[in-house]
């Protein structure tokens, strides 16, 4: 039994540092800090998500919030391989340098300081300090009072809906996701784009 035992030792060495070194093993996405002031990051990814630094894409989507600067994860949600997606579904997450004017005309269809900030990207963290102090807003609400309208959406732009949304008066912050599908329409031949 012990010759069994010590044989079995080497082997377990040797199968634990094949799996360390496998180059094939999946990637795990890096680890951040659980944040209590966040609801729970629920959307998934195919590839790790980029923060990125800009605004267009912020104010071409909803003019009203007239961001100044932003912080924001774009991916789409994981799709299942050999399943073609005819709209495919994309997540907006989302840190953003407000004015005055953006926040006054929120706060006043609040539903309290209570609640937790939406479910950001993880790595968006730290762009939201400690001392801000947030006020949520019903997403309805705030999609309708900062984005496009439809009939004035740009040829192959279609706003999404907002789906969590908080503000910081304190520090001139948003806070904010957004989930939506990605349409093209089918084009057919002769027909120009």
């Amino acid at each position: 039994m012990k010759s069994l035992f010590r044989m079995s030792l080497p082997m377990l060495a040797i199968a634990a540092l094949a799996t360390a070194c496998n180059p094939f093993a999946h990637k795990a996405s890096p680890q951040y800090p659980k944040d209590p002031r966040f609801s729970e990051f629920v959307f998934d990814f195919n590839e790790e998500p980029k923060i990125q630094t800009r605004v267009d894409s912020l104010n071409l989507r909803w003019p009203g919030l007239a961001a100044s600067e932003a912080h924001i994860t774009v991916e789409y949600s994981r799709s299942d391989f050999g399943i073609p997606q005819t709209e495919p579904e994309f997540w907006i997450t989302a840190v953003a340098t407000v004015p005055d004017e953006t926040i006054t005309q929120l706060v006043d269809n609040n539903i309290g300081d209570s609640s937790l900030l939406p479910g950001i990207y993880p790595g968006l963290y730290e762009y939201v300090p400690q001392d801000c102090q947030f006020t949520t807003i019903d997403a309805k609400f705030a999609d309708d009072r900062l984005g496009i309208d439809i009939d004035k959406a740009t040829k192959g732009f279609t706003p999404i809906p907002i789906t969590g949304f908080a503000v910081s008066k304190n520090c001139h912050l948003v806070v904010m996701t957004a989930l939506g599908h990605d349409y093209t329409p089918p084009s057919y031949p002769g027909q120009s784009q």
